[in-house]
């Protein structure tokens, strides 16, 4: 889930520009000053607005601009990336009102199977482009809300950090004479995670539950049909 903020760096304006996405780019740096469009600095007294905010143009422009940097492959729906972005006058006004109206349904999820360094296999989900745009709107909108709240030393999955930044850390550990290193992988971990703990424990911060909702149909995503837009 929310795979395509991998990366640790904003999209990059100039290479969107080259592909001629400025539609994509002129939409994300709108102004966030309508009730629906609220910015972020507003969270704390608009927790009951979140969704709007998540589906508002400006956001997910955002987020697909994310989805499309990180060209990754096409979902079940066969649709690809450059199909999505070259929709988006059409399209994302469609997944605001299906977000908003509560009628957005996660689409397929297509499973591949890759090579593990020390053996066997890992699964891969790789859902619809769509699917991820709206995964994508929903983190960058739950981000600053969460991010404040992690431990320094955790580096995985969370923007400018990765394995680079917890080599780092570690070496500075080494440096100052720690000298060992526990190394721990859960079975399974992210197939195992209790879905209602999970969402319990947002709700804590999240006052918004269309978004919790939404985040538990992420989370039961089958792969038996697909949303259609088109």
């Amino acid at each position: 889930m929310f795979a395509d903020n991998s990366k640790e760096s904003e999209p990059d304006p100039k290479a969107d520009e080259s592909v001629g996405r400025s539609y994509l780019l002129h939409t994300a740096d709108d102004n966030l000053t309508s009730e629906t469009d609220a910015p972020v600095d507003d969270q704390d007294t608009r927790q009951d607005r979140l969704l709007e905010r998540v589906a508002s143009l400006p956001n997910m422009a955002r987020a697909l601009l994310f989805v499309a940097r990180n060209k990754g492959a096409a979902g079940v729906d066969g649709v690809s990336t450059e199909q999505v972005v070259e929709a988006v006058p059409d399209l994302l006004p469609k997944i605001r009102e299906a977000l908003i109206s509560g009628t957005y349904q996660q689409g397929d999820i297509r499973r591949v199977w890759i090579p593990k360094s020390g053996g066997g296999e890992r699964g891969l989900g790789i859902p619809n482009v769509i699917d991820r745009v709206v995964q994508q709107a929903v983190l960058l909108q739950l981000e600053p809300i969460f991010e404040p709240t992690f431990h320094d030393s955790s580096h995985g999955f969370r923007r400018y950090r990765g394995a680079q930044t917890g080599i780092a850390e570690a070496t500075k550990y080494f440096n100052v004479g720690y000298g060992t290193t526990v190394d721990i992988d859960l079975s399974r971990f992210f197939d195992r995670v209790h879905h209602q703990r999970l969402l319990a424990r947002m709700g804590k911060r999240v006052g918004d539950g269309r978004v919790l909702k939404l985040v538990h149909r992420m989370l039961k995503a089958k792969v038996d049909h697909c949303f259609d837009l088109w």
